[in-house]
């Protein structure tokens, strides 16, 4: 089959390389990389630098649904495209382009965390198992016909960094599976279920603030669904901090108040305290919490 895939975030990367491995790649198409730092340098994703190191040829419209891109396209003739992580909605002009249809390899047990963030908003809500969902694409967010879908167990420890590289690992494998299927025109579908649908929109930055008078699991939850980034965010002597590990701890102390015990960090919350393990402060590099004690000269009562 010839394949155009679609994708631009490390997650995809796995996914890709696994079917350029069984079928090989006509094209791959990005999101446009946005100027960055104070330079605006524009540095193109790794999933773009792999495609242009393994000679495929690569987009990057800044609207995939433009006439002139969709024409492109269809010169290729390709038999159907593979979507993962891409960040546009495809339309059902671009989707008629291949002979197949479109295929996308989402992270989350559909219908449960349509959008933008299923990694870490089911992480954020505490669930304990999530998966992956292998659909054919509509016109609507992640709405359409249920190919095959796997699940597996949000460990306790699980941030968004290693959770996504297991689901990622995981649509590798199930995407073959599937693609095999396609080709061979041995697959069923289900529908949707809409009754159950919830939606994972984007993170937004007021989101990842920590409300120290919150419930020690849920500010756990919002620590680890915002690991590696963009972290959760608290402030330190009128500076951010942001925390990137922490554990639940034993202690009951007043709601953002700090406590140094045994080389320990603990900081108070609404029912008990956390333990921070690992954080950045502002203009930082990341550091361990009994650096951050000694380096800052730390002392019970202060509060974050």
């Amino acid at each position: 089959m010839k394949i155009i895939f679609f994708g631009s975030t490390d997650f995809s990367l796995p996914i890709l390389k696994k079917v350029y491995e069984y079928y090989g790649v006509a094209g791959v198409v990005i999101s446009k990389p946005k100027p960055k730092g104070r330079g605006l340098t524009v540095d193109l994703p790794e999933l773009g630098k792999w495609a242009i190191a393994n000679n495929i040829k690569l987009f990057d419209p800044e609207n995939p649904n433009e006439i002139s891109f969709i024409e492109s396209l269809a010169l290729i003739s390709p038999d159907i495209f593979v979507l993962s992580a891409y960040g546009h909605i495809l339309s059902g002009d671009l989707l008629k382009v291949p002979k197949k249809g479109g295929i996308n390899i989402h992270p989350s047990l559909l219908p449960k965390y349509r959008g933008a963030a299923p990694i870490q908003r089911a992480i954020m809500a505490g669930e304990k198992k999530t998966g992956i969902t292998i659909f054919f694409m509509d016109e609507k967010i992640d709405h359409g016909k249920i190919i095959m879908q796997r699940e597996i167990d949000i460990d306790e420890n699980d941030t968004y960094g290693s959770l996504s590289n297991r689901l990622s690992l995981l649509g590798a494998e199930m995407v073959i599976e599937a693609l095999r299927l396609i080709e061979n025109n041995g697959y069923e579908v289900i529908e949707q279920n809409e009754s159950e649908m919830t939606y994972a929109p984007k993170i937004k930055k007021e989101e990842t603030v920590i409300n120290w008078a919150d419930n020690s699991e849920r500010i756990y939850n919002l620590i680890r669904a915002l690991n590696p980034a963009p972290g959760a965010r608290t402030q330190f002597r009128n500076n951010e901090l942001i925390i990137l590990e922490a554990e639940i701890g034993d202690k009951k102390i007043e709601p953002g108040v700090i406590h140094i015990e045994n080389k320990k960090l603990y900081i108070g919350t609404k029912d008990g305290s956390m333990i921070l393990k690992a954080l950045k402060p502002e203009n930082r590099r990341v550091m361990t919490a009994l650096d951050f004690i000694n380096g800052y000269r730390l002392k019970s009562g202060e509060r974050l």
